[in-house]
């Protein structure tokens, strides 16, 4: 199993996964962590079963549906309520969502009593999920800001858009969020998704910069897939100052730095 990790989160236990360490046959091969994805339910469960004995953490999910809600006091649990955020205050309960082309964002308060994490779509985006997040994790007693980390996603080197929600984009984020291709525009989810944490008042954001469509050895991707793939997670779960760093030692983990 191989796990990604953010240098800006080294004081947590966090990762986002890949597509390597499973049991699934392909097209899902071989780590898939998605439940709807037409994969053998038998080899998700045993994908979830690897996960948890490498990271020794539960996993609070949720059914996403591509919108802005976050949720908070969470337990470990299979996806049964509706969002695409999770808030977690429990040392060994990760906040977990599953992607395949969209953004993942892993959030942290910087006393680790509580963590975020955060699946934005396109549409999860323009609504502003990031802030949302943000806001969640504050609760009633806002600290300092977060930190935050944009993991693997489709990047603005693959991800085409139609003319109309470049322009809604554009409109939202500014011109920079779209870029030009050789048959139209390109959307840069991660500028996007960046503008919406600094806006809430994010100051050190992390991107880690890797296409999910460019590697298909490392990660799913539903659109160079055609639909027809597997899942990836990012989780992330909170760790009090006094209990020191964390360690997985048993997942093929290692540090991530922002590519240029």
């Amino acid at each position: 199993m191989e796990l990604l990790r953010s240098q800006l989160l080294a004081d947590f236990p966090h990762g986002f996964t890949t597509r390597t360490g499973g049991s699934s046959a392909a097209p899902f091969d071989s780590l898939n962590l998605g439940d709807r994805v037409e994969d053998a339910p038998g080899a998700v469960v045993e994908n979830w079963r690897r996960l948890e004995l490498a990271t020794g953490l539960g996993f609070a999910r949720v059914r996403q549906v591509h919108g802005p809600r976050v949720i908070t006091g969470v337990e470990p649990s299979a996806p049964c309520e509706e969002a695409d955020g999770v808030v977690s205050a429990s040392a060994g309960v990760a906040a977990c969502v599953a992607v395949a082309d969209c953004v993942p964002i892993l959030l942290a308060r910087a006393d680790r009593t509580a963590v975020a994490a955060l699946h934005a779509g396109w549409r999860g985006t323009l609504a502003r999920i990031a802030a949302e997040g943000v806001r969640a994790l504050a609760g009633e007693c806002p600290a300092e800001p977060p930190l935050a980390v944009i993991g693997p996603s489709i990047g603005p080197c693959c991800y085409e858009v139609a003319p109309d929600l470049a322009a809604r984009f554009e409109a939202a984020f500014g011109p920079r969020v779209v870029q030009p291709g050789a048959r139209g525009p390109h959307l840069d989810l991660w500028f996007a998704n960046e503008r919406a944490l600094r806006d809430a008042g994010v100051e050190r954001v992390a991107n880690l910069r890797r296409c999910t469509a460019c590697e298909p050895r490392l990660f799913f991707s539903h659109r160079r897939d055609g639909g027809r793939t597997g899942r990836m997670v990012a989780f992330i779960a909170p760790t009090p100052i006094s209990a020191g760093r964390p360690s997985l030692t048993r997942a093929g983990s290692h540090l991530e730095f922002p590519r240029s």
